[in-house]
């Protein structure tokens, strides 16, 4: 029997495959061919598709608890947040003070905080591609790549694209620095396509790691802990 788990994010959907908890590869949600004996468990916030799983995940979500972590949010909070959140709180198991931000950098960026009373809420905003994009969809004006970031100097712009990429590079890190203010976590986890980016823009004195799958990882913790005895 294979463990599955799907990613169906809203840019890149992807599939993960594990071997007794260890992850051996990620491929497209566009490659997958169910095999007869696969377990599936999936996170879904983008386009529907035809693939069920083996194990609906909703069943075990209530107003205030998902399977035994507290959740102090809606519920139209939506599975990826609340599955990476439950990955955190499973596996640092917060103890009193202590506090995980969890910075998912993608189309849209999370930032979500899980202590010791579960998953507390967090911010939606827009993703590094979706705020340089704005550019070109509202004005005559460039859309530049991200990745042309991180060469950025603090000197004050002279030029168009590097006005809109030190906008941009600000946003970054005024947003997520303010965050950090308020909420003061012991540990920044970032994940998604642009968490490791992030976090060398961030260049926070915080303590942090990169977890790059973290959903499918979260996913995997699940049917390890809790379904692999059903």
């Amino acid at each position: 029997m294979r463990v599955v788990t799907i990613d169906n994010g809203n840019t890149n959907p992807s599939v993960a495959f594990f071997s007794n908890g260890v992850l051996t590869q990620v491929i497209p949600l566009s490659e997958y061919i169910v095999e007869k004996n696969d377990f599936i468990l999936s996170s879904n916030v983008g386009k529907k598709y035809s693939i069920k799983a083996s194990f609906d995940l909703k069943t075990k979500r209530s107003k205030t608890h998902f399977f035994e972590m507290p959740v102090h949010y809606s519920e139209s909070l939506g599975d990826d947040r609340l599955i990476a959140a439950y990955g955190i709180y499973k596996k640092f198991k917060p103890s009193q003070n202590q506090k995980y931000l969890i910075i998912d950098a993608g189309t849209f960026m999370t930032c979500d905080l899980v202590t010791d009373e579960g998953f507390k809420g967090g911010y939606i905003f827009p993703g590094l591609s979706q705020f340089l994009k704005t550019y070109g969809n509202s004005a005559q004006l460039p859309v530049l790549l991200k990745n042309d970031l991180i060469q950025l100097n603090n000197e004050i712009p002279q030029e168009t694209n590097e006005a809109i990429l030190k906008a941009c590079l600000i946003y970054i890190q005024s947003t997520l620095r303010n965050i950090i203010e308020s909420y003061q976590p012991t540990k920044l986890i970032f994940t998604g396509g642009d968490g490791e980016l992030v976090s060398k823009l961030l260049n926070s004195s915080v303590p942090f790691e990169i977890d790059r799958h973290l959903v499918h990882l979260a996913l995997s913790l699940i049917y390890q802990t809790q379904l692999s005895q059903d």
